[in-house]
């Protein structure tokens, strides 16, 4: 072995020798320890899931838009990424209608009033027994006399007998002193034209309506 040293020295390969022999004394160099995270299994690209990183290790999601803009609330952009202008609601005008104005009704004439001076009910029945269509029943006055000026009204019915129904009442318009009155008209109707002419406008109004 010396004589093999000595030999390569005369060469000048010595160095080279050296280097040789402490390289086998010394082994393989060890490896270099591993600092970086394994690389993720699985598909890659945008579409890989979390479970293909390592543990620990969430990817970060941007919140901002390539244009500058924050995503909204919920992540729904509106269309062209720009959030419509805001438009304030204005209820629609109402119009409150006028009342319509009604022309107060102007009262008719007054009915002639209750008689003060006759005549009396026996007198009314007086003059209108025995008139023809007035049947020969007993008669009583069951609403007035009124009178206007020398004119009269009352309203009679006929006594019903016993089981009999209520008879529809009857009108006399009578004129003249309450001792010697005079029949005008007797009956359901008394609006004659007699009565509507001639007759004051308080006896029309109760024997005609007006």
């Amino acid at each position: 072995m010396l004589r093999d040293v000595r030999r390569l020295a005369a060469r000048g390969l010595l160095p080279v020798v050296g280097a040789l022999m402490a390289l086998a004394a010394c082994g393989e160099p060890p490896a270099p320890p591993s600092t970086s995270p394994p690389e993720p299994t699985g598909s890659s690209g945008a579409g890989a899931s979390a479970s293909a990183y390592a543990p620990g290790v969430v990817p970060v999601v941007p919140t901002t838009l390539p244009t500058g803009g924050v995503l909204p609330p919920g992540g729904v952009l509106p269309t062209g990424g720009v959030p419509p202008p805001y438009t304030p609601y204005t209820p629609p005008a109402t119009t409150v209608p006028t009342p319509a104005t009604t022309t107060p009704r102007t009262p008719g004439p007054p009915p002639a009033p209750k008689c003060t001076a006759g005549p009396s009910a026996a007198q009314v029945v007086a003059v209108v027994k025995g008139t023809p269509g007035i049947p020969n029943r007993e008669l009583k006055v069951i609403d007035g006399p009124f009178c206007s000026g020398t004119w009269q009204i009352a309203t009679i019915e006929i006594v019903a007998r016993h089981a009999e129904q209520k008879y529809e009442p009857l009108f006399v318009v009578t004129t003249g002193a309450p001792s010697a009155l005079q029949l005008i008209e007797a009956g359901t109707d008394v609006c004659s034209q007699q009565v509507q002419n001639d007759a004051p406008t308080g006896i029309r109004v109760r024997a005609c309506g007006a």
